[in-house]
Parts: structure tokens; C-alpha cells; sequence
């Protein structure tokens, strides 16, 4: 039976989370002197269907996903669906040997995320890989809109990386200041040859910071680790003029984690922005950034996740030995702005 508990030795992150979501408000205005007076948020996800075979060169894949014009990425992921096992024991390798060597945003185009991944496994894989977007407005109303602010790309290289088990990086804190939100973690590992698998992904308490956690399986490659941050108030605009504030809260435990103890195997665990004892309270939040935290790294596996429209679906594998915790966490933005408050 799954159990879920919070930790206090990890009550760190929270991010995350999601999708395809055309927020209210986009019809007739409600009269002029309404109060409050909120813009709907516009929040989706895209996704991409990929194959590999377990043969070079068609075990490689190197492409790209985008959001829809003009509008931002706020995460980037994957998932590993299936390997196939037609003949065994004469085909080896399971989904645990699908390896990414990059997932990061585009410098010059928020819109715009990279891929890169490796298919070791003899049998053929499936994939899907996924984008988290926001307009790049919110939606119009009282005869006008506000523009969703977002950085510039901040990035840092992790050099000649050992080998290790979950070893973790830590972005320099001042990439965000206060009043925004670290969005679009990625990572670009410098070569295809060299091999690492992500353990620990997850945003500071702070939500300023974006670390991770790795598990380098040969040494010598760099790794460059990017982000960027949204501000959690929009550009200014209309009456005043005035601005708003994008609501968010990590959900579902606040500051801590929720950890899922993982049964043997390959399996699927999700946590929603409206869980919990207070989760009708956030029913029209999206979970559009995710946060997980693997206790056991060397027994336990990342095999990427699924954005869904109030919640993050993870597929993890432990191999039965040792402990088995995965503590999770989302961002959820919500849907409609806030009032109306000064730019």
C-alpha cells in the first residue's frame, strides 16, 4: 500500500507544474466596476511522440519541442514508456537504459526546448517527450492585457564531472530574485558518449534556486545547467496603470515534500495541486512545474513524467533493495490572476 508522509529532512522544494488549460474570461467582460477584476491565465501542455530502435544510428534521437507562438516554456520533460523484450533473454536492456543527455531551453527562443536522447536497451523504445507553456499574454478583458514577464536564460557548467551517486549541483540563489519564480530547469551534457541519469530535480524553498542531483556513470564530460525565472507580476497595463499577480502555491504540502514509498518495478505515482485536506482550495490551479527527490538513487530510477492538467504523474523504478522513498512536490499556478495592484 502506498503511504504518504511528510518529510522534515528534505521539506525543500517545490515546482512544477502544468498544462493544457484555456483559464476562464475569455468571453463578454463583466461590468466596468466589478471587483475584483482577474485575467484568465492560459496554461497547456505539447507533446511528441518519439521512437528508437535499439540499432545504430536509429537508437538517437536529437530534436526539438515548441510552445505555440509568442508563448513561454515553463518546464521540459520526458518519458520513457516502453522497451520492447520480444526474445528474451537474447534481447537485453529495459527502460532504465534510455538515457538523456539533454533537456534545456533555447537561449534565444523561450518558446523553444531540446532534446537529446541515447537508447541503449537491444529492443526498441518509446517516448514521449513534453512541454509546460503560458501565453506569453494573459487573456483580454476590460479592453485590455498584460504581458507574461520572463527572463533572459542564466546558466552555469558543471566541468569535468566524476563519477558519483547523486551528486548534486546548486545554482548561484541571485539567478532570481525576489518576486519571481525559477521556471525551465534544463541540462545539456557536452557529448552523447558519455552517460549520467537524473536523480533529484527540484526547486529551493525560496523558489529562486533550481537544483539537481545526478548520477554520473563515467567521468570527464561538462554539463551546462540553465534556467530562467518568471516574475510573479505581470507587465503593467490598462487603468492606472496597474498590474497583477500570478497566484501560485507548491502543492500539496506546502514547504515539505509528499513521499510515496515505491513498490518493485516500474510504476506510476502522481500528486495534484487540489490533494489533500485543503486541495478544494486550489481546484483551479495547474501544476506546471514538478519537483522529485529520489532517497535511494542507486536502486531507484527517473524514467521521466507526464504533465496533466492538476497533477504530475511520475513513472519511477525501484529495484527492490534497500529503501524506496520518492518525495514529491508541484508549483501550481492558478488559472485567474489576482486584483488589480500597483505595476
Amino acid at each position: 500500500m502506498t503511504t504518504r508522509f511528510r518529510s522534515t529532512l528534505v521539506s525543500a522544494a517545490a515546482a512544477a507544474l502544468v498544462l493544457p488549460f484555456l483559464a476562464a474570461l475569455v468571453g463578454a467582460a463583466p461590468a466596468q466596476g466589478s471587483s475584483p477584476r482577474p485575467h484568465g491565465v492560459a496554461m497547456y501542455k505539447v507533446e511528441k511522440h518519439v521512437d528508437l530502435s535499439g540499432e545504430i544510428p536509429d537508437n538517437f534521437v536529437d530534436t526539438t519541442l515548441s510552445c505555440y507562438g509568442g508563448d513561454d516554456v515553463l518546464d521540459g520533460m520526458w518519458r520513457v514508456d516502453h522497451v520492447d523484450q520480444a526474445d528474451p533473454p537474447a534481447t537485453n536492456g529495459d527502460e532504465r537504459d534510455v538515457y538523456v543527455s539533454a533537456s534545456y531551453g533555447d537561449a534565444a527562443n523561450p518558446g523553444l526546448w531540446h532534446y537529446r536522447i541515447t537508447n541503449y536497451a537491444d529492443g526498441d523504445a518509446q517516448l514521449k517527450l513534453f512541454l509546460t507553456c503560458i501565453r506569453g499574454q494573459v487573456d483580454r478583458a476590460w479592453g485590455h492585457t498584460h504581458d507574461i514577464v520572463l527572463s533572459d536564460q542564466k546558466s552555469t557548467t558543471w566541468s569535468n564531472m566524476q563519477t558519483g551517486t547523486g551528486v548534486q549541483v546548486v545554482f548561484n540563489s541571485s539567478f532570481c530574485q525576489a518576486g519571481q519564480l525559477a521556471v525551465a530547469p534544463g541540462f545539456n551534457l557536452s557529448d552523447d558518449v558519455h552517460r549520467l541519469r537524473v536523480v533529484s530535480s527540484y526547486n529551493a524553498i525560496d523558489l529562486l534556486t533550481w537544483r539537481w542531483g545526478f548520477i554520473v556513470t563515467d567521468s570527464g564530460a561538462d554539463l551546462v545547467l540553465s534556467q530562467r525565472c518568471l516574475q510573479v507580476k505581470t507587465a503593467a497595463g490598462g487603468n492606472g496603470p496597474h498590474a497583477h499577480n500570478l497566484l501560485n502555491a507548491r502543492r500539496p504540502a506546502g514547504d515539505a515534500w509528499v513521499g510515496e514509498s515505491l513498490t518493485s518495478g516500474p510504476q506510476e505515482v502522481r500528486i495534484s495541486c487540489d490533494d489533500g485536506v485543503d486541495g478544494k482550495r486550489y481546484q483551479d490551479y495547474k501544476a506546471m512545474m514538478a519537483t522529485f527527490y529520489l532517497d535511494n538513487p542507486s536502486h531507484s530510477w527517473f524514467l521521466g513524467m507526464d504533465p496533466r492538467p492538476k497533477s504530475r504523474a511520475y513513472k519511477l523504478w525501484w529495484d527492490g533493495s534497500g529503501t524506496n522513498g520518492a518525495y514529491l512536490s508541484t508549483l501550481c499556478i492558478r488559472t485567474t490572476t489576482g486584483k488589480q495592484i500597483a505595476p
